[in-house]
């Protein structure tokens, strides 16, 4: 009978206050038993939990973010990981100590982007961080990890952090320059190799690096291109056109299953291919500037200018913007308007000249 009397929440309550009678203070047993038959049980256990400052233990932000890069890794997400371990690794350098989900209020928003502001961040890198944060701390509360007095990212905009990047496009008389391109150095075949993933992408609809190292052979039927886009699964086609097919050929390798020298054999996990892609990708744009500055490319030029010319050559051929947002594999246009906005900005320039 008196176990009964202290099952549930109510045993806890008996437990705060009974058990390891040297640090605890000893209740007698009847008085707990009248309190709480007698009054609003929910308001007598908060009482007593206050009253001995036993602390509810909330989830961490570290723990939270431990847990996604888990999931993420578990589904092969290994870009989407990598950032996640960066919010967490400057969340560490910031405080030793990891910090509960209760201590994230406004001023802990500012103080720490004032900690990313002094190591050198710019903005839309600290806005990357926060939107991990602000992702993380909603999801926390959804999954009822804790509930908070008022949310901090209401006050805080991460918004106002996103500032416009400089143009990425080229003109189409530079996509000429790269096509005649040949290496002034002796080491050239990575050169070469920069220079025809550059252009194999701005041929089939801005293709970003790391689907083009998963390509294979099985990827080509009846002239298109077939394959899905590792960063938002979506099922993307495109006719090959004639200089693309051409790109192709001249890395044919009948020992390799792809279509590219990037990935092979011994490359067998996510992991392995994330790694070794992400390598590949730093040689390549490594390669692309000297390319850049020897043709005297205005533009710092990468893997990602491809993607953003492509856009921006079909816009000025008068395409429609939902017609590009397809071919790019965007979840919505307002993406695409991201890679158009320096097009629009020169018509508008250009439109100005007829004020005067």
């Amino acid at each position: 009978m008196e176990d009964e009397m202290y099952t549930g929440p109510w045993g806890r309550v008996r437990e705060i206050w009974m058990e390891d009678r040297e640090t605890r203070v000893s209740v007698p047993k009847w008085i707990v038993h009248i309190l709480l038959n007698s009054l609003d049980k929910e308001f007598i256990l908060n009482i007593l939990l206050d009253e001995k400052k036993i602390e509810i233990t909330a989830s961490t932000m570290n723990e939270c973010l431990e847990q996604i890069i888990e999931r993420l890794e578990a589904f092969g997400k290994y870009n989407s990981a990598s950032k996640h371990k960066v919010a967490l690794s400057l969340l560490r350098q910031y405080k030793s100590t990891p910090i509960r989900l209760d201590e994230i209020d406004t001023q802990f928003l500012n103080d720490f982007e004032l900690f990313l502001r002094n190591r050198g961040n710019r903005n839309n890198s600290i806005a990357t961080k926060f939107s991990i944060l602000k992702a993380t701390y909603n999801r926390a509360v959804e999954e009822g990890r804790f509930c908070p007095k008022s949310n901090p990212f209401i006050k805080f905009k991460v918004g106002k952090l996103w500032t416009s990047t400089h143009k990425r496009a080229i003109a189409k008389q530079h996509i000429i320059l790269i096509e005649n391109y040949s290496p002034q150095c002796t080491n050239t075949e990575y050169i070469l190799l920069a220079r025809d993933i550059f252009l194999f992408s701005y041929y089939t609809a801005g293709i970003n690096f790391g689907d083009m190292a998963r390509l294979k052979q099985e990827n080509i039927a009846g002239g298109r291109l077939y394959y899905t886009r590792h960063k938002t699964g979506k099922l993307l086609s495109y006719k090959l056109m004639p200089k693309a097919l051409e790109i192709i050929q001249r890395y044919q390798n009948p020992a390799s299953e792809y279509l590219f020298p990037i990935l092979n054999s011994s490359h067998k996990t996510e992991l392995q291919k994330f790694n070794r892609i992400h390598k590949a990708l730093a040689k390549t744009n490594k390669a692309l500037k000297q390319i850049g500055e020897e043709l005297k490319i205005p533009n710092k030029l990468t893997t990602y200018v491809a993607r953003h010319s492509y856009a921006t050559v079909l816009r000025r051929a008068g395409v429609a913007t939902s017609i590009i947002s397809s071919s790019l594999g965007h979840s919505s246009e307002k993406v695409t308007q991201i890679y158009l906005d320096s097009f629009e900005n020169k018509q508008i320039d250009e439109a100005m000249q007829h004020l005067v």
